[in-house]
């Protein structure tokens, strides 16, 4: 004590040491799901789903929570909107913890590192997400506007109106489609492409060209001299016309052409050698026709008109009108100006079909395409006037759009167009390098400016700006004076601490630099080049037509440039009929559905070589040209239906479970013989191994089977041919389908050489030859993610898909080291929904936890009830080494294993099939509400599944057939230790069954016991963790012995144990353990059995017999 004067003290001594209550039963439940999914609100990505929360045990407390976190289950439908039952991308773990937090409110849950979203089936590989702000111009979408004229009379059908032109669109994809053949320089479609009369758009660089394909099946561009030429201007109105030789026809006033022949084709001839200016003649359809590339066309009043249907007068050639929708073209017969048939409108607003160009812009935020708006404008003075009328430009942002339509501003409109983006908001400004001595001393120097105002939709007459130079650092403060004095409305000029020249339009309007001496060139002013940075920025070529109308517009003989400055860019986009994408993205999984494409390969003796490529004795070249025969029936010829061949290929899709079962051809016995896809040791075996993508390492894409067929090449990572014997076949799993890859980025070294590929000199194939260098090599990769089964045969389909979500599975419990502290985590149950797989690392799980949870193991959803089946799979029969639709392989008294699927409900209401865990954990966690963890969980009493409404296997077709497990088939079940879910009648769906997978016969043989022992551990430590650090003497032994006796009978009175003795005092706690700091509690106990067969002999005795026996 601490006092030293009178007074108190009281001191506190807490000896009320008691065991806390247990956390009640928690389950751990692992799982898969698609990446990113939204929220239950949908407000938000569900953060469970995020990539960087794979991994992570949340403590989820509600459904409301669960579907927040991790969005809702998903369960697929097919195309025809029928569930795909135990389809491998639905979501069973998360309805299960779902159905789970119905009647608890602790679950955990724990996602693994996998998108099952990317393992829906695909034909073609997925490319990577767009970046942040691209641009996609969506040609299939998109209305062009393109409006042609009709221009027979209005009493025909269709005559005198428009019809809507939709063309063909050529995208970069298509380049090998045009002349030109160059992503940079395409040029027009070629002659193979469409039909006469077809439109085409090359919207393979940012010039969008119209074309049009002619009578003689050229294509001309829409509103050039051939263009139109290509419709007729005058037609004469008669077929296979008789005319006098030497009658005349006049055209244009050209002196009368006298015709050489009778026929319309030699009147033709005689028009051409005419050689009339921009004037034609041809006979299609048996009449003349004559055409001009001038404004018009004038028939004078010859002698043979009459002869061949012509009319004297006036005649006008195909026009393009460039023209919005409540401007319509005159082109009508009784307008000033008829236009013949063939003429364009080109409606640049987008009422009654007129031009209505998609731009999407890429938001990584949502991951979705958002529309723009995108107005068509013939100049940029039009367009700063129709986007902001008032402020000419300065209330424009970075980013607004529009579309240029004819943007050479041709006086003969072409039906083009390219897309503009403001590049800055702000004024209009560009910037000279430092001025020094680039001008002539003392010369005169003239230059124009044309600028946009505000409230106009042109630009306005040009200023000319004159000066006379130093040639000397002093002419940059000369030429900004010199266009401030010059009187223009919106420009100004000035000159920086480094001598640089900047002029600018004050709104951010346009303004024309008309450079008539060259002073702006020799100043350092040039015409923006990206990468170029001796070029201007903002400062771009004029315009064709500007450039050649320049010199009359100023009244000089010639101009040396002319530019545009503009804060409009041309935009920077991918015009594509589907989404574009990048790169595919590092690690993104593929699941190809492809089921007939099979890149097979053959080993001569030295090398791996292609398929056509191997004599199988009647020379190279000799089967199928298509490669394998992929048919669900035995084909009776190859598919050029020709006879079939020694070494011919036949791969059975009879039974898609079996995919990748190969048959080859034997012309002695005329039969299909079947090869051993576990073998991958003789010549008559199968490798599969990632081999090839293409005939080259430099293909980024992927070869066509037949070329394949013919080509030797392989990659680097191809098996190594010396370790395999001549004739052995190598399933090439990189290129072949119906497996499931992942993309991995700079796998192929680059630096190296292919040492399993070797060439001669000349780069060929030479088997002696050197390891081909590969530092022309497409660097990226898909790999095989599916693997192998363990006897070596592919995985492929949906067990490919399987293997890759189990594979994921696996590596989440492993090596996760936060589930492994069962101090921070309590958790008693675990179970991984619909993955028996998972069953052997949940177990290794469970020791690493001490053995302080009870796992909860799923049967196949395919195993179907007779009892051959069920025992073949329950006694491992086919010797699988996992848990999996072959066999069960684990045993451990901390397991049960239920059978078979159920039936019940997504949250969106649809009928969906759920795995045995989904039913008996439910069951388990009310048993443990109504009763206790060592209470069995089954029976009619506590049994009762409350989540699923009859039980059942999935059959070969994909359909569920519920079932009532008879007598002989739970026998079966139960003597391998796997406990039934049946239908009883009068009691409904019950788990009826509470056996563990014991290895040996003992009381932890029952559910219920070892529940019972996962709980006395728990609780045992909790008892025994105050006396740490206590005294080791009696005292001490005999408070730990006194609350273990409290613990046990409270056990005895709750019907845990029928009897128990506890031993901790000297017998047990020697001087050797004493010094060893140890103190030792011997607990031996006899669990409550729970009532499993009841056994009623009921004796018949007769009349008397009982009354006798004193009953």
């Amino acid at each position: 004590m601490a006092l030293t004067s009178p007074g108190v003290e009281v001191q506190v001594i807490d000896e009320s040491f008691y065991t806390p209550a247990a956390a009640g039963t928690v389950p751990m439940i692992f799982v898969a799901s698609a990446e990113n999914k939204l929220n239950g609100s949908g407000s938000e990505l569900a953060a469970g789903t995020l990539a960087a929360n794979a991994g992570t045990p949340y403590l989820v407390t509600s459904q409301r929570e669960l579907v927040e976190l991790f969005g809702t289950p998903t369960f697929y439908t097919d195309t025809n909107n029928n569930p795909i039952h135990a389809g491998e991308l639905n979501e069973y773990g998360l309805q299960t913890a779902y159905s789970l937090l119905g009647v608890t409110n602790r679950v955990y849950v724990c996602r693994a590192d996998l998108d099952l979203g990317k393992l829906t089936a695909s034909a073609t590989a997925p490319g990577g997400e767009p970046e942040a702000g691209s641009y996609w111009f969506d040609v299939q979408s998109t209305d062009f506007g393109i409006q042609e004229w009709n221009g027979a009379a209005i009493n025909a059908a269709g005559g005198q109106s428009f019809n809507t032109i939709v063309p063909i669109v050529l995208t970069p994809n298509d380049v090998d489609r045009t002349v030109g053949e160059s992503l940079s320089a395409p040029g027009a479609p070629k002659a193979s492409v469409g039909a006469i009369g077809d439109y085409c758009i090359v919207a393979i660089t940012t010039m969008n060209s119209t074309y049009y394909k002619n009578n003689s099946g050229t294509w001309v561009e829409v509103g050039s001299d051939a263009w139109k030429s290509s419709h007729y201007t005058v037609r004469g109105s008669l077929q296979n016309p008789t005319v006098t030789p030497s009658n005349t026809v006049i055209i244009d006033g050209a002196v009368a052409i006298t015709l050489s022949g009778a026929s319309a084709a030699l009147a033709a001839v005689d028009i051409n050698d005419a050689g009339i200016s921009g004037v034609s003649a041809a006979v299609v359809d048996s009449a003349l026709e004559i055409y001009t590339t001038n404004e018009s066309l004038v028939i004078g009043a010859g002698t043979a008109n009459a002869e061949l249907g012509l009319v004297a007068g006036t005649y006008y050639s195909p026009k393009v009108a460039v023209a919005d929708h409540t401007s319509v073209p005159t082109f009508k017969a009784v307008d000033v100006n008829p236009r013949p048939t063939g003429s364009i409108w080109f409606k640049t607003t987008e009422p009654n079909g007129g031009i209505d160009l998609r731009i999407k812009n890429y938001n990584a935020e949502t991951n979705l395409w958002e529309r723009l708006t995108v107005p068509a404008f013939q100049t940029s003075s039009a367009a700063l006037y129709g986007l902001d009328r008032a402020g000419g430009g300065s209330n424009l942002v970075t980013g607004d759009l529009y579309a240029k339509v004819n943007f050479e501003e041709d006086t003969n409109p072409k039906v083009n167009f390219k897309f503009y983006r403001r590049n800055s908001s702000g004024t209009t400004s560009i910037k000279s390098p430092k001025i020094t001595t680039g001008l002539t001393n003392l010369v005169a120097y003239d230059f124009a400016i044309a600028e946009t105002k505000t409230n106009s939709n042109v630009f306005a007459a040009p200023v000319t700006v004159s000066f006379t130079a130093a040639g000397a650092s002093g002419d940059a403060d000369t030429i900004a004076g010199a266009i401030n004095a010059a009187g223009l409305t919106n420009i100004v000029a000035s000159v920086d601490s480094q001598n640089r020249i900047t002029i600018e339009h004050k709104t951010g309007g346009d303004f024309y630099l008309y450079d008539i001496d060259g002073a702006l060139a020799s100043s350092g002013f040039a015409a923006f080049v990206a990468g170029d940075t001796s070029t201007t920025s903002n400062l771009y070529g004029a315009p064709n037509q500007i450039i050649t109308d320049a010199p009359t517009l100023l009244g000089e003989v010639s101009v040396s440039g002319v530019f545009l400055a503009s804060n409009w860019k041309v935009l920077n986009y991918t015009p594509a009929v589907d989404a574009p994408l990048s790169l595919t993205a590092d690690g993104e999984v593929w699941y190809s559905s492809v089921v007939d494409e099979v890149d097979m390969m053959i080993h001569d003796g030295a090398n791996w070589i292609g398929y056509l490529n191997y004599d199988h004795g009647n020379g190279t070249g000799d089967t199928d040209p298509n490669g394998p025969i992929v048919s669900a029936s035995e084909p009776t010829e190859n598919s050029q239906a020709d006879p079939l061949q020694d070494g011919d290929i036949w791969i059975a899709t009879g039974d898609i479970e079996e995919y990748g079962t190969v048959y080859k051809y034997n012309e002695a016995l005329s039969s299909w013989v079947l090869l051993d896809k576990t073998d991958q040791t003789t010549e008559n075996g199968i490798l599969f191994a990632d081999a090839r993508w293409g005939t080259a390492g430099s293909e980024s894409d992927a070869a066509e089977i037949t070329d394949l067929l013919e080509s030797n090449y392989v990659d680097p990572d191809c098996p190594d041919p010396a370790l395999y014997p001549k004739g052995m076949l190598l399933w090439n799993t990189r290129r072949s389908g119906f497996n499931v890859k992942r993309f991995e980025r700079n796998y192929i070294d680059t630096s190296g050489d292919n040492e399993q590929y070797t060439v001669d000199s000349g780069d060929v194939f030479d088997a002696n030859g050197n390891a081909q260098s590969m530092d022309t090599y497409y660097p990226h990769r898909w790999v095989t993610l599916s693997g192998n089964n363990a006897d070596g045969s592919g995985t492929f389909g949906r067990l490919a898909q399987r293997k890759s979500v189990v594979q994921s599975l696996q590596a989440n419990v492993n090596s996760n080291q936060d589930i492994r502290d069962e101090e921070a985590r309590r958790f008693n149950l675990m179970a991984c929904p619909g993955y028996p797989e998972l069953i052997g690392e949940l177990i290794t799980l469970n020791y690493d936890r001490r053995l302080t949870g009870f796992v909860v193991g799923d049967s196949p959803a395919r195993l179907t009830p007779d009892a051959t089946s069920l025992n073949n799979w329950a006694a491992n029969v086919r010797s699988a080494v996992e848990d999996n639709d072959n066999g069960a392989v684990s045993f451990d008294e901390y397991l049960g294993m239920y059978y078979p699927w159920g039936f019940s409900s997504d949250n969106n209401g649809n009928n969906i099939v759920v795995p045995p865990s989904h039913m008996a954990l439910r069951t388990m966690i009310i048993n443990d509400q109504v009763a206790y963890p060592w209470f069995a969980p089954a029976g009619t009493r506590r049994g009762g599944v409350t989540n699923a409404t009859s039980s059942g296997y999935v059959n070969s077709e994909g359909e569920f057939v519920s079932i009532s497990l008879n007598t002989g088939q739970r026998d079966t079940l139960y003597e391998n230790n796997i406990n039934p879910i049946t239908f009883i009648s009068g009691a409904g769906l019950v788990v009826f069954g509470q056996k563990t997978r014991a290895r040996n016969a003992s009381a932890l043989d029952r559910v219920n016991v070892a529940r019972l022992i996962v709980y006395m551990r728990t609780q045992l430590e909790l008892l025994a963790r105050p006396y740490l650090f206590e005294p080791n003497d009696r005292i001490t032994r005999d408070q730990v012995k006194s609350a273990a006796d409290a613990f046990c009978l409270e056990l005895v009175s709750l019907r845990a144990l029928y009897d128990f003795i506890t031993v901790c005092d000297d017998s047990n706690n020697t001087p050797a353990r004493i010094d060893r700091n140890e103190l030792w509690l011997d607990i031996a106990i006899e669990p409550v059995k729970a009532i499993e067969f009841i056994y009623i002999p009921l004796r018949i005795k007769n009349t008397g017999e009982i009354a006798a026996l004193g009953g």
